[in-house]
């Protein structure tokens, strides 16, 4: 007779940062070998996550992948709310009863939650479900947010005023109040104030379970992994979604402009799914890009409101038979694995760097919101694996021509700091990939995970 299978119950967030890695690990749970086939999963959507998800995991993909519709509700839009933080945490909150009917009726052995959908953890608890934080990101962020609240009591004014770094346990440097997560710097706003809760109910889970691997935060996992606060904490990246087609079945036209550059002599220049640039700032970049010289590919996206989504006239002429700008999404991941690219300038985005040294690729880190910052700081000063773009944050993340041009400049030129990031990346790329090999650290934690999910229909 056929064991019965272990259903795990996921709660994921839209955002092409949070759904398609929470996808992925659900997957990677599934097909694990210890396994055995005896998981199953089912997705709750809510209505803002299903055709994300829909384009990411066609029905017929994934026979272990079920889907409950969440009902439509009127959650309040983007524009009246204080920010994305405090948009996704509402919804979460709004949805907190029917996700309970939910696990009522599939009664999964546990749950697996976005790291904003906190406000659920009450519903699960009262069914006597147990749940997990999937956390999408970096554990020094997860560090940041699990000493939030302590931070919130002991600093009453704002970060930015601070004139020392912020203590964080197992960043021995600390933070710059500069590198905060942009949420956190005005403490007057629901981001910050939803921050601080999530922050506090990370404790009131069974694990949490970060994108990231030892080998890029050793000293911050010890950290939490020594504080019997803090709920085991179970590492499993690098998370990756790196066959994502999008496009279509056709080969990407920047990737056949990549085939005839010379190897490592291209800049890439991608920001995001979600960053945007300003018409000034996209004419401010150009001269830069043009003045460095430097061969380079441009996925370029203006803000909605302005232009009409080009670079500034004239540019292409002064950069025809060297450059490529592309107006529209472009396959990142193939992108960065092309031997054609030697660099990286990026809005710093966890997803975008773990594909980065996936595939080795140094970077230039040129934050635009989110935690982005912090990534910044982490990507250089901890891992020592990126340089950071001087940027304006009162001006809206504001950078020079003159500042892109030296970056640029850096980031494909031969200086003794470039080699040794480069030398850094390079490891940092063998270790990524080795985490994830049967026996690496990261494939050991998912299958002790995978263990524990099976014996809690015994407990």
């Amino acid at each position: 007779m056929a064991m019965k299978k272990c259903n795990l119950a996921f709660l994921p967030a839209d955002g092409a940062g949070h759904i398609a890695s929470t996808l992925e690990f659900a997957k990677r749970l599934l097909l694990h070998p210890s396994a055995a086939g005896r998981l199953s999963v089912t997705f709750l959507l809510m209505p803002v996550c299903a055709s994300s998800f829909f384009s990411l995991n066609p029905p017929s993909s994934a026979t272990d992948i079920a889907v409950h519709l969440l009902p439509d509700l009127a959650v309040p839009s983007r524009l009246e709310t204080d920010g994305g933080e405090d948009y996704i945490s509402l919804a979460f909150q709004l949805y907190a009863p029917h996700v309970k009917s939910a696990l009522a009726a599939t009664a999964p052995a546990a749950l697996i939650i976005d790291f904003f959908a906190t406000t659920v953890i009450d519903a699960a608890r009262d069914l006597q479900i147990p749940t997990y934080v999937f956390f999408s990101t970096n554990a020094t962020l997860l560090a940041l947010m699990l000493h939030l609240p302590a931070l919130h009591d002991e600093i009453p004014e704002e970060f930015e005023l601070l004139q020392g770094e912020i203590k964080v346990p197992g960043l021995a440097a600390g933070i710059p109040p500069t590198s905060m997560p942009t949420p956190l710097m005005n403490k007057k706003n629901r981001c910050y104030t939803w921050l601080v809760y999530h922050g506090k109910r990370f404790k009131d889970v069974r694990g949490i379970i970060p994108n990231t691997l030892r080998a890029f935060e050793p000293q911050v996992l010890s950290a939490l992994e020594s504080d019997r606060s803090v709920p085991p904490v179970h590492p499993v990246g690098p998370v990756l979604c790196l066959d994502r087609a999008g496009g279509g079945g056709e080969r990407h036209e920047c990737l056949q402009w990549l085939d005839a550059q010379p190897a490592a002599s291209v800049v890439f220049l991608c920001f995001g799914s979600l960053s945007r640039m300003t018409e000034a700032q996209t004419a401010e970049t150009a001269v830069g890009i043009e003045r460095s010289g430097r061969r380079f590919l441009w996925s370029l996206r203006l803000a909605e409101s302005e232009g009409d989504g080009r670079p500034p006239a004239g540019f292409r002429e002064a950069t025809n038979g060297r450059g490529m700008v592309v107006e529209e999404w472009v396959p990142q991941a193939a992108v960065l694995a092309h031997a054609a690219v030697g660099g990286f300038v990026t809005h710093g985005g966890w997803n975008s760097c773990l594909e980065s040294l996936w595939f080795g690729v140094p970077m230039v880190t040129w934050p635009m919101g989110a935690e982005q910052h912090l990534n910044a700081m982490m990507m250089a000063a901890e891992m020592g694996v990126a340089a950071e773009m001087e940027i304006d944050r009162h001006r809206g993340n504001w950078a020079t021509a003159k500042e892109v041009e030296m970056k640029l400049n850096w980031l494909m030129g031969e200086s003794e700091d470039v080699r040794k990031v480069r030398e850094r990346v390079r490891e940092m790329k063998v270790a990524s990939r080795a985490a994830v090999e049967i026996g690496g650290p990261s494939y050991d934690g998912l299958g002790s995970l995978v263990t524990e999910f099976k014996r809690l229909p015994e407990q």
